[in-house]
């Protein structure tokens, strides 16, 4: 399963340098077509875009299309045929008769890979039928297929390894979710230091629910900005969903069908009360301590205008209203909303409007402090990387307990990401094989991923660790298979896990350019694409383009251009001084909606080494500039 750079170079040169005629073997089959007929059952062939001479056993129609088969390569070559090859004849249906004639089982998985194989030109025996139809049916038709397209299209080995490292490229799920799933199944089997070691060493310390400390703040953030999100602008199912979980938060019964569109819903449920629904919503804010282990946080200017803002609500629906009160309140939310935020001006004009329609000197109704905690609610959530704890306080509840998240092993601030990244790459083993082959090897390699997952899957393990740890392999293995060389240009793609401020995620990197006399890549032209999935921007593409150390940069994204630009002002300076001080020069930042097509890729959740696969320029990357 393992899988160098260099030995995929090697194969590919092979076959590129070499005539596909000269590497056909006895007993292959290919397509041709009869050009002309000689003397002595001799006849003139177009394959593989050339002319070639060859003895047939019967004789042939000038003109007609074949399947041949390699009988001797003995002197001259000589050729039976297998079957016609019928012009006006689907594809499938050829790869079928063929199937037949070479008395293969006709399945599915053989007639797609015969097909293809037909399509794309390439050269058969029933020994790789019968072996692609086995991969095939392991891996399953789309992503199989996709991977077979791209080995038939770039001259690559056909072989297991190199097939299964392409289909494990194609996978949805992220390669750092893999990785944390395997780290928590290690850690549950307990037999496993050294890899699990190595995997620490790299995510950091998994938790009791199996996730590092880091992630599971994050998927606590990230599910308190959905569940706001929900109750804002959702459907009116996903607004009953966020309800119910509310309902769970607050200890109220669960027990009503009829779910209004707003937030007091929560409180019409509890009949077994006697106070007004009002006040359980104000006592449910200012009764419950919030459950947050760092106090630094809770008293962080992020979070103490939630903490007014909620004191205003308590204000608001339990006493009579005041222009004091109004005015505390408006404030809270502008000081909770952070200045950059797109939707700031929208907010608060939807603030205007609910405090507009209450009345002087009389207490809130039930509807008007449910609609203004529903909107201090997704007010909260416009911190996302400190969301849970936002919302907690607002609820009074510890519905979300925030841990405190350990120092991962990649310590990152803004001048050292590439350093980073750097230490990512090496933690995860993108450069095992080179290290091990290289003439100054170190006498004691650091331990990587890789290199523990290779000795993991000669040892007799337990098979969803097995399968679990191919896959993760076959990722890596499929950076050196994506990063051939292609003719005069260097292609390099590299994916590792990463976590930078609140991101932790896979970051995916494709440079392709030309490489300097020295070998060494050229800083000075090339294109690189950077590929993340981010919490709030979601998939977003940076396309950098250099020439002559001049940087232009394209940024596609879901979200409008305009709002993006207007964002990214105030950091352009400081964007040009760090090019600058590398030597660099900015043309310039252009801000872009993806296309037709690539949002509709968006939605499929087509990952980026699929991309890369299919020689796609855009899908996924954040940043902010």
């Amino acid at each position: 399963m393992e899988i160098g750079q260099s030995a995929i170079q090697r194969g590919v040169r092979a076959q590129l340098g070499r005539n596909p005629v000269d590497m056909l073997n006895e007993g292959q089959i290919f397509s041709g077509k009869v050009m002309k007929l000689l003397p002595g059952q001799m006849a003139e062939l177009a394959v593989f875009g050339q002319k070639i001479t060859a003895q047939l056993e019967v004789p042939l129609q000038a003109g007609g299309r074949y399947f041949f088969q390699v009988a001797s390569l003995k002197g001259t070559m000589q050729l039976k045929v297998v079957s016609d090859n019928a012009p006006m004849q689907r594809t499938p249906d050829q790869a079928a008769a063929l199937l037949e004639k070479l008395q293969i089982p006709v399945t599915k998985e053989s007639v797609v890979f015969t097909a293809l194989a037909i399509e794309m030109g390439q050269s058969l025996s029933k020994d790789s039928i019968q072996f692609g139809s086995a991969w095939l049916s392991k891996a399953g038709l789309k992503d199989g297929m996709e991977a077979l397209r791209f080995m038939f299209s770039r001259n690559l080995p056909i072989t297991e390894n190199v097939f299964q490292a392409l289909v494990s490229a194609r996978s949805t799920e992220s390669l750092t979710g893999k990785l944390e799933a395997l780290q928590h199944t290690l850690v549950k089997l307990g037999d496993m230091p050294e890899a699990t070691a190595a995997l620490n060493r790299l995510l950091g310390e998994p938790t009791s629910s199996g996730k590092t400390a880091a992630s599971l703040l994050l998927d606590v953030n990230a599910k308190a900005v959905h569940l706001a999100a929900a109750l804002s602008t959702g459907s009116l199912s996903e607004k009953v969903a966020a309800v119910q979980i509310l309902k769970q938060v607050l200890n109220m019964p669960a027990s009503s069908a009829d779910v209004p569109e707003q937030l007091a819903s929560i409180v019409k449920n509890n009949l077994t009360t006697s106070r007004s629904p009002a006040s359980i919503v104000a006592a449910n804010i200012q009764e419950q301590p919030v459950a947050v282990k760092n106090n630094e946080t809770t008293n962080s200017p992020s979070v103490q205008p939630v903490q007014m803002m909620k004191e205003m609500l308590v204000q608001l629906a339990v006493k009579p209203v005041t222009l004091e009160t109004i005015a505390s309140f408006k404030e809270a939310v502008f000081q909770s909303i952070p200045a950059n935020h797109p939707d700031r001006a929208a907010l608060m004009q939807q603030v205007t409007q609910l405090t507009d329609q209450l009345t002087k000197d009389v207490p809130a109704v039930n509807r008007q402090i449910a609609s203004l905690f529903q909107l201090a609610f997704s007010i909260a959530a416009t911190v996302p990387e400190q969301a849970a704890v936002r919302m907690a306080l607002l609820l009074g509840t510890d519905a979300w307990p925030i841990e405190e998240p350990q120092v991962l092993p990649v310590h990152v601030n803004g001048k050292d990401v590439a350093v980073a990244l750097r230490d990512a790459f090496r933690l995860l083993g993108i450069d095992h094989e080179a290290i091990i082959t290289s003439k100054n090897q170190p006498e004691a390699m650091q331990q990587n991923v890789k290199q523990e997952l290779l000795k993991l899957m000669i040892e007799t393990i337990p098979a969803p660790i097995r399968e679990a740890a191919e896959q993760i392999v076959g990722r890596l293995n499929a950076q050196h298979i994506l990063s051939a060389e292609s003719g005069p240009l260097q292609q390099l793609v590299m994916q590792v896990p990463f976590q930078f401020a609140a991101f932790q995620g896979d970051v995916t990197i494709k440079w392709s350019g030309k490489k300097k006399s020295n070998g060494k890549i050229d800083a000075d032209y090339c294109r690189v694409l950077f590929y993340v999935d981010m919490t709030n921007l979601k998939n977003t593409v940076i396309d950098m383009q250099v020439q002559n150390r001049i940087i232009h940069l394209n940024i596609v994204a879901a979200a409008a251009p305009s709002l993006l630009k207007q964002m990214s002002i105030n950091k352009m300076d400081r964007l040009k001084e760090a090019l600058e001080e590398h030597g660099y020069r900015l043309s310039g930042v252009q801000f872009k909606e993806p296309s037709e097509e690539e949002a509709m890729q968006r939605h499929g959740t087509k990952p980026p080494l699929a991309c890369v696969m299919d020689g796609e320029g855009y899908l996924g990357v954040d940043i902010r500039i």
